[in-house]
């Protein structure tokens, strides 16, 4: 009995893993009939073009400028997965920094080529992304392509932060000044400022090594400018770089005539207009980093947005304006971008009403911008929040 019943507990056991086994057979096979499904897929051109890309991101890693390398290339495989002809209009590049080539525009089903890219980390450090969007017939196709990379930090010396410093209304502004190099400290012994403006900081002022040392300018209320912008300097006692120079971006409110009454408490203020070059935006637009109250407002219509505009900007056509409750805190610095200066003086009038500091209109608008950026620097996705 006691064996017969020890068989008949084994035949148990095994009926049980048997079962066991079973079950882990059946999910085994479901996977691979699921994976052999996707492979199928994948494999069976869908209808019409469709454009595949080898691979969509590509990592860099951390590049070696130690011998003054600053471009770098990378390659993308563009393959037509569709069952029709597939034809790829220019590729365009985030910004002026990536250069592109396309080996072939149309790629019949099954054919590849590939899209060479050169990214330029001339003026950049840390981690960076790069990039580009490839236009084409296919109803289904990558939002863009990414090449991302990390460039060590080797400036040495030191930079003002930032080198267009906005003034206004005898209100103190602050420059910052970045010490780039790790085994020195910065002595800044004097600053040569325009008549009208004072240093309220001061002087010597040490900045120890790897840091940041700050500086508060003060400008007269009635001061002038002439174009808007006053030259200023800062002195130091490092061996490589004795002296930089910036601007400081003046923008005061008009004084009232004698025989006018002053403005009481509950009388609304207007900003003042600055027209400002391209070129002055490029260094506003490297320092937002710094200056966390800029707005690029571009208030071209949504179309036209789309199809190039600078980097940063935000989409603002008139129709979304809210300037009883702007999207931009009492202290922001606008800069209005648009295709005709006249376009953007009377926005930049109207703007001037809302609560900001005050208004620069970019000279010669996007046309301008690519003149002395290049049309390469424009993107093409919509932005509308800040």
């Amino acid at each position: 009995m006691p064996r017969d019943g020890n068989a008949a507990v084994h035949c148990y056991d095994s009926a049980r893993r048997g079962r066991k086994c079973l079950a882990a057979s059946c999910v085994v096979v479901s996977l691979l009939v699921g994976v052999l499904r996707i492979a199928a897929n994948d494999t069976v051109p869908s209808p019409g073009p469709r454009m595949l890309v080898e691979p969509a991101i590509i990592s860099l890693g951390e590049l070696d400028t130690s011998a003054g390398q600053l471009i770098f290339p990378a390659r993308f495989a563009l393959i037509n997965g569709g069952d029709a002809p597939l034809h790829i209009s220019t590729p365009r590049a985030g910004c002026g920094c990536t250069k592109l080539q396309l080996a072939k525009h149309d790629l019949a089903p099954g054919e590849s080529t590939e899209l060479k890219a050169m990214v330029d980390v001339t003026g950049r450090y840390g981690p960076q992304r790069f990039s580009i969007f490839v236009p084409n017939n296919a109803s289904k196709t990558p939002s863009r392509l990414v090449i991302e990379a990390t460039v060590p930090d080797t400036r040495t010396a030191w930079e003002l932060m930032p080198p267009q410093l906005p003034v206004r209304d005898g209100t103190p502004a602050r420059l910052q000044i970045r010490l780039f190099d790790k085994d020195r400290d910065l002595r800044i012994t004097a600053l040569e400022l325009p008549n009208g403006c004072e240093l309220l900081t001061s002087l010597p002022m040490i900045i120890v090594a790897g840091g940041l040392g700050r500086l508060d300018i003060r400008c007269r209320q009635d001061l002038s400018a002439p174009g808007g912008r006053l030259p200023f300097a800062v002195l130091s006692d490092h061996a490589e770089k004795v002296r930089d120079t910036g601007w400081l971006l003046v923008a005061n409110e008009q004084t009232s005539p004698p025989d006018l009454p002053a403005k009481t408490a509950g009388t609304a203020t207007r900003a003042t207009v600055v027209p400002i070059e391209a070129s002055t935006l490029k260094d506003l637009i490297s320092s937002m980093q710094v200056v966390n109250d800029l707005f690029l407002l571009d208030i071209r219509q949504p179309d036209d947005f789309m199809r190039g505009h600078i980097p940063r900007s935000l989409c603002y056509p008139s129709t979304r304006w809210q300037l009883a409750q702007p999207p931009w805190p009492a202290s922001a610095l606008l800069v209005v971008i648009a295709d005709h200066d006249d376009m953007a003086a009377k926005a930049a009038e109207q703007l001037a009403a809302s609560k900001c500091r005050h208004v620069l209109v970019l000279r010669g608008g996007i046309a301008a911008w690519t003149a002395a950026a290049g049309v390469n620097t424009l993107e093409t996705k919509l932005v509308t929040e800040p």
